[in-house]
């Protein structure tokens, strides 16, 4: 059994190192778009529209909404969505609407068959029509660098591709260990993201021409289930349409007294969509879980043993190993951090998301709701909205 751990233990090891090299070709395709997105197309850039979604009333949406709007394609609309006038989102576009006037808010009311994020998205591409032929879908707390949109934009302007994804990154702003695992927990997430089997959209940054929007029923999609990017990941597979992974469309999320419970209660989801909207890779998802879990269980375990003298055998002295091992990947995982992180924090940052990891996912086995703000929603077999009701 010791032994049968330990290989358990390398694999994770060997998968955690050959996603390292993952990030590093990510970086290397981000500095290559940025260049090709430099230049515009044959036949000019096409007519775009940002579709950003927004609620609530953190703190970071105000600048990311600026940084936003402050995108260097030529000619691009900004349609910021609200469900009412009394979001606490809409003062803040109200703010932003004196200094960029060509902003456009649009009142979507609440949701009735779908998610709330949906119904607002759908909002935008109405308000929209046919004046872009490419929908740009972005999250309202994150920051992007001025090229953002071009980079996002460039494979459906240059007719690549009809379907783009970017992704985010956390920037720690302390060292807390939950603040740490959570950017860890993204981290692990873009890395997968670069590998093709499991490149999907990523509603924070994803981008449509309007022929495949019309074309592949997105509307429809997007009007009967509870979340956009997993809905419509789990159609475009069925269908065999490939979505491409835009390394340079990296939005950055800055995260500092991160609450534990916030954290939780985002990878609940992660974990829940892919449950209900593509269930292949959520079983893939607890093999992942299971593989990095075990080895921590275990190696806690034989030491623990050892320490009180009741252990014995190769098993202290391959524990240690495995940890020698695990702390040398994990350090090269520091250097894909925008900030350097202590790298004690960062092991335990990386246990920490682990146990969080396995939790989550064994109390999803049964689930069939899903939280979202203060709605909880009542999911069926695809992702489709069976009820809903407020939280309290």
């Amino acid at each position: 059994m010791t032994v049968a751990f330990f290989i358990l233990g390398l694999v994770q090891c060997a998968l955690l190192y050959l996603l390292t090299g993952t990030g590093v070709r990510l970086a290397r395709k981000a500095q290559q778009e940025r260049e090709e997105a430099r230049y515009a197309p044959k036949d000019g850039w096409p007519a775009a529209a940002m579709i950003i979604p927004a609620a609530g009333s953190d703190p970071r949406m105000e600048a990311a909404l600026r940084s936003l709007m402050e995108q260097d394609y030529p000619g691009l609309m900004h349609i910021l969505v609200t469900a009412g006038e009394d979001d606490p989102a809409a003062n803040v576009i109200r703010r932003l609407k004196e200094d960029y006037p060509s902003l456009r808010h649009v009142i979507a009311g609440e949701a009735k068959g779908c998610g709330q994020k949906n119904w607002n998205s759908l909002a935008g591409v109405a308000a929209v029509g046919d004046a872009a032929d490419i929908y740009l879908f972005c999250d309202s707390t994150h920051m992007a660098d001025p090229e953002f949109a071009r980079c996002l934009a460039g494979p459906l302007a240059r007719q690549e591709a009809a379907f783009s994804t970017g992704y985010h990154e956390v920037e720690p702003r302390d060292h807390g260990i939950v603040t740490l695992g959570y950017a860890l927990s993204v981290l692990l997430m873009r890395l997968l993201q670069g590998v093709a089997a499991f490149t999907q959209p990523w509603g924070g940054a994803m981008g449509m021409t309007r022929a495949a929007f019309e074309r592949y029923g997105v509307a429809k999609l997007w009007a009967s289930t509870v979340v956009d990017d997993c809905s419509l990941g789990a159609m475009l597979v069925a269908r065999g349409v490939h979505v491409r992974l835009c390394a340079a469309a990296l939005l950055r999320t800055t995260a500092h007294g991160h609450a534990f419970g916030t954290w939780r209660a985002w990878m609940d989801r992660q974990v829940l969509f892919l449950k209900f909207c593509m269930p292949g890779q959520w079983l893939l998802l607890g093999v992942l879980a299971v593989l990095m879990l075990a080895p921590t269980v275990w190696a806690a375990f034989t030491i623990c043993r050892d320490l009180l003298g009741r252990g014995g055998g190769t098993g202290p002295f391959l524990a240690l190993i495995w940890l020698l091992l695990l702390s040398g990947t994990l350090s090269s995982w520091r250097r894909l951090v925008p900030v350097r992180v202590p790298l004690g924090r960062w092991i335990s940052a990386f246990f920490l998301a682990s146990g969080l990891f396995g939790w989550v996912y064994a109390a999803s086995i049964p689930a069939r709701t899903i939280v979202w703000r203060h709605m909880v929603y009542l999911v069926g077999r695809g992702g489709v909205l069976l009820g809903m009701r407020r939280r309290g």
